[in-house]
């Protein structure tokens, strides 16, 4: 998937616009294809599938990419649920989501919030749906969460994303790892996610960070 960095001018926020499934199908097309992501959302400053590219910045994310490329390579496919042992994951556990893929893909439903990630948005989504969230928090990324589900959901490959958030949010900026799960007749019914809230390190005249440091989590 080619890389691309984004910018993000300071105080220029876009309007919250809820995606039509069209437009998350093309932008999810878009993201398989590898096309530069900045056309789905100027926010988002990377977007890969992690199976190609693995040097995660993060090592939590770095732990659960590993884990789940070994379970790939020692099941021949595509992981299930029943493969998870969620306590083999204690040190990634509270930045951990478990979602339920909903309409084909095109939603999905947290089943697990992990009280690390809750912490920082300011709410647990347990039992609430993407849609659902990016109408109630007005994030103007709605259609870069659904896409990439839809991706991974399609693909059965996991992906990797960095974005930073709408100025009203806190944390500033989000690195997820979307590792799908199911039964390798089927394909995907699940998706382990892994969810880094980090800070934005600002670069030159007001671009958004093209690096991320820590923050305190």
């Amino acid at each position: 998937m080619a890389e691309q960095h984004g910018r993000v001018e300071q105080n220029v926020e876009p309007e919250f616009n809820d995606p039509s499934k069209q437009r998350i199908d093309e932008a999810a097309r878009h993201i398989v294809a590898g096309l530069p992501f900045g056309s789905i959302d100027p926010r988002c400053t990377e977007l890969w599938f992690a199976d190609e590219k693995r040097d995660l910045p993060e090592p939590k994310l770095r732990f659960l990419l590993d884990y789940w490329l070994n379970l790939r390579e020692t099941l021949g496919g595509l992981p299930g649920r029943k493969d998870i042992d969620i306590l083999e994951l204690r040190q990634a556990i509270g930045n951990i989501m478990m979602l339920e893929p909903l309409d084909d893909g095109f939603d999905a439903r947290y089943r697990v919030y992990g009280t690390g990630i809750a912490d920082y948005a300011g709410n647990d989504w347990t039992g609430q749906t993407v849609s659902e969230l990016a109408l109630k928090t007005g994030t103007p990324s709605a259609l870069l969460y659904r896409a990439c589900y839809l991706a991974a959901y399609r693909t059965c490959r996991p992906i990797y994303s960095e974005h930073v958030s709408a100025a009203w949010l806190s944390p500033k900026a989000w690195r997820r790892l979307i590792l799908p799960y199911g039964r390798r007749e089927s394909g995907c019914d699940g998706f382990m996610v892994g969810n880094i809230p980090v800070e934005p390190r600002a670069i030159g005249d007001g671009a958004a960070a093209r690096s991320l440091i820590y923050r305190n989590r």
